[in-house]
């Protein structure tokens, strides 16, 4: 959401189990992605099931599956008795072979990620939902798919701004900033009962929060004591805790997944920059991306990166920066915004555009998600 950043940070200066026999990972470049085999499977919803695994694979920019044979590789399945029974062969040896039970879409789903796994050695995705802001009829609401477009709901209707959702650890709830108050407020939705919970209205800003990991608090931006800084409260609402001491704007906390420290970006120095701090407070650390502008970040659930938008050459691209090195890399060219790390630490989701994408950090491919909402941006994938 950078242009709802650049709109905070000028509005407040104003204001104030798989079983896997697979070899080593392989490094694929866009000719080498590796081969699978997924033909139709057997038994009723069987060629269906095989269309949605052979999406899945492709979706992750490492696996190139087709609906024909001939391939190192086949994925096989047969539906029956409400289960999925898959196998991914190589050759006569069976490399994985598993029972999926409930939904066959999402059985699908799960096979399709234990054979990105057994052959790569990286956690698929295709189980992942999306959370985004979808702007219909000029109002922005908070939009929910599943990560290949299915199932799409919107989660608000408030006919006023809604802005950057974030999802607790456990799947469970998402976190986001709504105006429905006729302010900028925090809200969680616990998405098994739809309940919504307005957890942060204190005077001027409530933006921005972020759950920790273990989902007790949340981490936002207020203004109540002057310009906006980072705040921690409990995720349920209460006493807000500050962290920062800034004289600048600060906003876009996200947690190391340990949760002891928070990321944030912060214009103190003049341009927006990312800066990392305690998460019971001290002195924050500034990263040095090499970008004049550097917002958005988002921490790995690894813990050895963040990603973040980086404004270059006045076009705004997904960079990514690494704590190990302290070097940061732009990974886009086309222009990108938003991004947010998929569960297994090298895939990114972005904005463009009104449409959002799907990134391989290590090749830099990219490929269009069909998430069946309008216009948009700000996407936030469940791990």
């Amino acid at each position: 959401m950078t242009s709802t950043i650049r709109s905070l940070h000028y509005a407040a200066l104003g204001l104030l189990a798989v079983v896997s026999l697979a070899s080593a990972q392989v490094d694929v470049a866009v000719s080498g992605r590796i081969p699978v085999s997924v033909p139709p499977f057997s038994g009723a919803g069987g060629p269906e099931a095989a269309k949605i695994v052979q999406a899945d694979l492709n979706r992750t920019l490492l696996i190139d599956a087709k609906g024909s044979g001939g391939e190192r590789y086949t994925a096989s399945a047969t539906l029956s008795g409400g289960a999925l029974n898959g196998q991914l062969l190589e050759g006569g040896t069976a490399l994985l072979a598993k029972a999926y039970t409930g939904d066959a879409r999402h059985a699908a789903h799960e096979f399709a990620d234990d054979i990105t796994l057994a052959l790569t050695k990286t956690k698929g995705f295709a189980t992942s939902r999306l959370a985004c802001v979808t702007a219909a009829g000029g109002k922005k609401e908070i939009g929910l798919s599943d990560i290949d477009g299915f199932n799409a709901v919107r989660l608000t209707d408030d006919h006023t701004i809604s802005a950057r959702p974030k999802w607790s650890a456990d799947g469970s709830a998402i976190a986001y900033t709504s105006y429905k108050s006729g302010y900028p407020d925090a809200y969680v939705i616990h998405l098994g009962s739809r309940q919504r919970t307005r957890v942060a209205f204190f005077p001027g800003i409530n933006t921005g929060p972020a759950f920790s990991p273990d989902g007790g608090r949340l981490a936002l931006t207020l203004s109540k004591d002057g310009n906006p800084q980072i705040y921690t409260i409990p995720s349920g609402g209460g006493g807000a805790t500050r962290l920062t001491h800034g004289h600048g704007t600060e906003t876009s906390p996200s947690w190391s997944p340990d949760g002891s420290r928070i990321v944030y970006d912060s214009d103190e120095r003049g341009s927006v920059q990312l800066y990392t701090i305690p998460a019971g407070g001290g002195e924050p650390t500034r990263l040095s991306t090499g970008v004049s502008y550097s917002a958005e970040p988002d921490w790995s659930p690894d813990g050895t990166k963040i990603a973040f938008t980086g404004r270059v050459a006045g076009q705004f691209q997904v960079g990514v920066y690494d704590l190990a090195t302290g070097q940061a890399s732009i990974l886009t060219t086309g222009g990108g915004q938003d991004p947010s790390w998929t569960r297994n630490s090298r895939h990114l989701v972005y904005s463009r555009g009104g449409s959002l994408y799907v990134l391989d950090t290590r090749t830099r491919q990219t490929a269009r998600l069909d998430n069946n909402l309008t216009q948009a941006s700000e996407p936030a994938v469940s791990r």
